[in-house]
């Protein structure tokens, strides 16, 4: 068997080898260097920072409430026990009435006998003080004697004077209790009075008699209606809001109304009144129950329709979506760092490209922006992307505005 000869290399080829590895290896690390050289550029490009001049607006948010539509005025007359032993309705379902009207009449026999019993009373008191001013004890008047010059003379004028004295006073007396007595009898008077007008009932409002109940039994101590006027044409919508709601919802807000009833239909209209003070019996409803399932306190709100009613009845229930009309300071939502339960943005002062940590508080936001109600003012320039690392006092050269 033939032995295998060791092949030999030329000094030729082994330089043009080695040669090609050093090309290869050189290429390689330039390869890297400019890869490297683009990271840093990239890492140089994410620490650009923007900067907001901060400014005005309004999130686009609003608020959904429910109501129930109700004449603008109405009134409910119900039975009082106190006023009469028995009631007469003089009106009847459908009649139109004016304000001042009367509508009930309670028996009048208690009422009548209490204030003509008052009346004889004051007319009693009233005689005797006309009596004792014309037959009272008037003041004596003393005549000069001869028996002024003796010790006599002088006691007799001095007891004299003393008991004029005293009748005057007594007189004085008398006259003013029977002046207060007087005054005591026309107060009795006057309540006895109002106790007799209160026994006709009149209406308040101007419009149509929507109910009325003629079997009412004296003895039950329900509140029972006996009548209920309502307006006619002139709707309006009542209802409650909670305590998160105080705050976005004022009066003079617009409002979108909805109905189930007609759900391709909206109305206008406008907040007119909401009260300061809750309801006594204030629940969380299904809009104002908060995540721990507290409840909230209800205030009643009364919102007016603007727009013609066309198929809105009275007794429907509605929506409301009121819309927030408030301006405040809005920043971009990425500026807010928060931090230990704080808020805070970067302040950015343009001349000395320097940054302030600023502590602020926030009101409600959307996907974009943020209201900041203090710690702002507009016009101040902030940082839209701030970092982490940030330091206060930090300066910044590699910032871009908006």
């Amino acid at each position: 068997m033939a032995r295998r000869q060791k092949k030999k290399w030329s000094k030729k080829k082994k330089g043009l080898i080695f040669g090609g590895a050093a090309v290869a290896v050189l290429a390689g690390i330039y390869g890297a260097m400019v890869m490297g050289n683009a990271s840093r550029q990239e890492a140089d490009a994410a620490e650009s920072y923007k900067t907001y001049q901060v400014k005005e607006g309004t999130i686009s948010t609003s608020t959904l409430l429910t109501g129930t539509v109700k004449a603008n005025a109405e009134q409910y007359v119900y039975y009082d026990s106190s006023k009469g032993t028995s009631a007469q309705v003089l009106v009847s379902v459908g009649q139109q009435v004016n304000a001042g009207e009367q509508v009930v009449q309670y028996d009048t026999t208690t009422a009548q006998a209490a204030y003509d019993t008052a009346v004889r009373n004051l007319n009693k008191i009233g005689r005797q003080i006309n009596y004792l001013k014309t037959y009272g004890v008037a003041p004596a008047t003393t005549q000069t004697t001869d028996t002024e010059s003796s010790g006599e003379g002088a006691a007799a004028v001095q007891q004299s004077q003393q008991q004029t004295a005293q009748d005057k006073a007594s007189y004085n007396q008398q006259l003013q209790d029977l002046n207060d007595n007087y005054a005591d009898a026309q107060a009795e008077v006057n309540k006895a009075q109002a106790a007799l007008n209160e026994t006709v009932v009149t209406s308040r409002v101007s419009g149509t008699v929507v109910e009325v109940n003629n079997d009412i039994d004296p003895s039950s101590k329900e509140n029972k209606t006996l009548v209920h006027i309502a307006t006619e044409g002139e709707l309006q919508i009542q209802g409650n809001l909670s305590e998160y709601d105080l705050s976005t919802v004022k009066v003079g807000q617009a409002v979108t109304i909805k109905s189930k009833v007609y759900t391709d239909k909206t109305w206008q209209g406008t907040i007119s009144y909401i009260s300061n003070y809750p309801n006594e019996t204030s629940t969380a409803s299904t809009t104002d129950t908060t995540s721990s399932g507290a409840s909230a306190s209800n205030y009643e709100f009364k919102a007016d329709i603007t727009s013609p009613l066309d198929e809105l009845k009275q007794g429907f229930t509605v929506s409301l979506e009121v819309q927030n009309s408030e301006t405040h300071i809005l920043v971009p939502v990425s500026a807010v760092v928060k931090k230990n339960k704080k808020n805070y943005v970067w302040v950015y002062d343009k001349d000395k490209q320097k940054i302030t940590k600023t502590e602020v508080s926030l009101g409600k936001a959307d996907a974009k922006s943020q209201e900041i109600l203090t710690g702002l003012q507009t016009g101040q320039t902030i940082i839209e992307n701030p970092s982490s690392d940030f330091e206060n006092g930090q300066k910044l050269a590699d910032v871009v505005s908006e």
